[in-house]
């Protein structure tokens, strides 16, 4: 008789066993950032009603010794590679500290062939700093802070050679593999139509403005597309929002992490005494200037000031300006710690929020630099963001 192929051999073998009651189930699937260990084969006692009721009457052990028990067979022998025995457990946990487990963290095969509990995943934990009870300085990483930049195809620029990559807006990465960004930053100017992917790259890991400084942090990401909302005015700047969608996937670590997305119960930008980190990199600075070298991401806090407030002040200066319901206006904090201009940056807008699931606060997308003008800081002019807390399900939705 012909000798069977190891895999038939292994189906056979495994179907003898299944047919002499020794259940067996496939070893759940996991990914790579999973880590499972299985756990020693042992038989559960749990305690039922009968068990209380055997032990309240006048049954001795020896008269409850002498009836019949079929005891729990514990299955022994080999299986095939890829299938373990009945009431096998496995037991799970995230492989980088970086990362949060979704699903059971313990499973247990189960005498249909299934599983118990639900498959496990883990997920990156958002919008955690290093020291993050420390004060915030203008020094601060920001490990969701993402630069965006633009070749110089077709743009008129002496100081800058054909083919180079310059430093246009600041964006925050949400997930290994999106960032969200204003809108007015991935468009052309005044207009709705996408830069082409090819001549936009996303950098995280990045604190210098000089990439030789980042260089063992710097991660280069190309860009597989660009979604901008499809209610963007590029006029009025209203809903001034786009997702950076990443062809490589961010590698986590203490320099590269995604920040939080708030819900509407959490947070809501109002009220004067509501205060804002900004993040971002001065995008004007010349990269001839002295000290360039040494420029970082810079920082501030902003109190949000009510909208008619910031109308009528642009207005005074005779600008006219229009606030949607998609926008907030704040100005700088004079008291605390800052080395940043909002309106020259293209930078992001971050709240600190107490934690849910742990007792350190977490750090949530509020807004996007949207506009201001020239003089803005010289002035003490206020600056325009767009919320993003409207625009949450929208993320979400284009974040899978």
């Amino acid at each position: 008789m012909p000798k069977l192929a190891p895999s038939l051999e292994m189906n056979k073998e495994l179907a003898n066993q299944m047919e002499n009651g020794q259940e067996t189930c496939r070893e759940p699937k996991i990914s790579d950032l999973v880590r499972q260990r299985v756990l020693p084969m042992q038989v559960q006692s749990r305690e039922t009603p009968l068990h209380q009721l055997y032990s309240a009457t006048t049954f001795s052990k020896q008269k409850l010794d002498s009836y019949p028990t079929k005891k729990p067979a514990l299955p022994f022998g080999e299986l095939p590679p890829g299938y373990v025995h009945l009431h096998t457990q496995i037991q799970y946990e995230c492989l980088s500290p970086f990362y949060r487990r979704l699903g059971s963290s313990r499973r247990t095969c189960l005498k249909t062939g299934k599983w118990s509990g639900r498959a496990p995943s883990c997920i990156p934990i958002c919008g955690k700093i290093e020291n993050v009870t420390a004060p915030k300085t203008p020094g601060t990483r920001w490990p969701w802070q993402a630069a965006i930049y633009r070749r110089t195809i077709g743009l008129q620029d002496s100081s800058l050679h054909k083919g180079t990559w310059f430093l246009i807006c600041s964006g925050a990465l949400v997930n290994e593999r999106t960032v969200v960004v204003a809108a007015h930053c991935v468009t052309d100017l005044g207009k709705s139509i996408v830069i082409k992917a090819a001549e936009l790259k996303v950098v995280l890991g990045k604190f210098y403005r000089d990439d030789d400084r980042d260089e063992k942090t710097l991660q280069s990401l190309r860009i597989s597309a660009i979604i901008v909302h499809s209610n963007y005015d590029p006029i009025l700047l209203d809903s001034d929002i786009a997702i950076v969608k990443l062809l490589d996937k961010a590698r986590i670590s203490s320099r590269v992490q995604p920040i939080c997305l708030a819900a509407l119960r959490d947070f809501s930008p109002s009220g004067e005494d509501t205060q804002i980190t900004i993040t971002g990199w001065k995008i004007l600075a010349d990269v001839r200037a002295p000290g360039f070298k040494n420029d970082s991401l810079r920082s501030g806090v902003v109190k949000v000031v009510d909208s008619l407030l910031c109308e009528q002040q642009y207005e005074d200066h005779g600008i006219q300006v229009s606030l949607t319901d998609n926008m907030f206006c704040a100005q700088q904090d004079p008291i605390a710690p800052s080395n940043i201009c909002p309106a020259e940056t293209g930078g992001i807008a971050a709240v600190s929020l107490p934690g849910k699931a742990s007792p350190e606060p977490s750090w949530h997308l509020m807004g996007l630099v949207s506009w201001g003008y020239d003089k803005t800081c010289s002035l003490n002019l206020y600056t325009a963001y767009t919320k993003v807390l409207p625009f949450k399900d929208w993320i979400e939705k284009n974040m899978k």
